[in-house]
């Protein structure tokens, strides 16, 4: 393996640690099987963090994204789940390069999703299509990643792009989602970044047809949650 893409993945998951340590939690990078409270079989993550035994996150770490198999994870993430307060991570460079006094985040709560998108829709009706898009959007990206979260599958913490793909692929979202998503993706990114999008108008009611689908798809099991 490439001695410097060695040393560059030890120099970001020393950050997440880091990051960790200054949130108060005890860090253990690559964990021995008797550091971790339960059998994790003959995996080995590269991060376990936690406050006590209860309390505490089993963490892989990927430079990127696009060579990952989830599946090898799925059964992990099972696993760990069953054990009450605590979670499996799946984190990628991105992460790892916040900034050094980043605190924790936290998915929306599914009543700020409520709330955001009944904003959204205000603005549709105000004829603020831009306004509407970017607050319709941030909620399609918070229900993706609340599933994942709610079915074990670690992606939360995943790209847009990358969030899409894999909740797709592990039939999440339907195929006619999957395109939405997809198109819907390539106008959010035109959009903030400064390219016109003249299509904004037929776009953010595209968006809104797929959160409304999403939401009558998850909302019994995420507004539990």
């Amino acid at each position: 393996m490439n001695t410097k893409f060695i040393h560059d993945t030890d120099t970001l998951v020393s950050k997440i640690a880091e990051k960790y340590r200054k949130e108060g939690y005890t860090v253990f990078v690559e964990p021995k099987s008797e550091d971790i409270p339960f059998d994790l079989g003959t995996y080995r993550p590269d991060l376990m963090v936690k406050r006590n035994e209860n309390d505490g996150y089993i963490i892989e770490f990927k430079v990127n994204t696009r060579k990952t198999s989830i599946e090898r994870f799925i059964e992990i993430a099972d696993i760990v789940s069953q054990h009450t307060g605590w979670r499996f991570l799946l984190i990628t460079g991105e992460d790892a390069l916040l900034k050094d006094n980043a605190k924790e985040e936290k998915l929306l709560s599914w009543e700020q999703i409520i709330r955001i998108k009944s904003q959204g829709e205000r603005l549709i009706s105000l004829g603020e299509t831009e306004g509407a898009f970017l607050s319709l959007w941030v909620i399609i990206e918070a229900l993706l990643r609340r599933r994942a979260e709610q079915v074990n599958i670690p992606i939360e913490r995943f790209p847009p792009l990358s969030l899409i793909k894999q909740m797709y692929s592990q039939g999440e979202i339907s195929m006619e989602n999957y395109d939405r998503a997809m198109l819907l993706q390539n106008v959010r990114n035109r959009l903030v970044h400064g390219f016109q999008t003249p299509e904004l108008n037929e776009s953010v009611s595209l968006l809104l047809m797929l959160l409304n689908e999403l939401i009558s798809l998850w909302a019994p099991q995420l507004s539990q949650s």
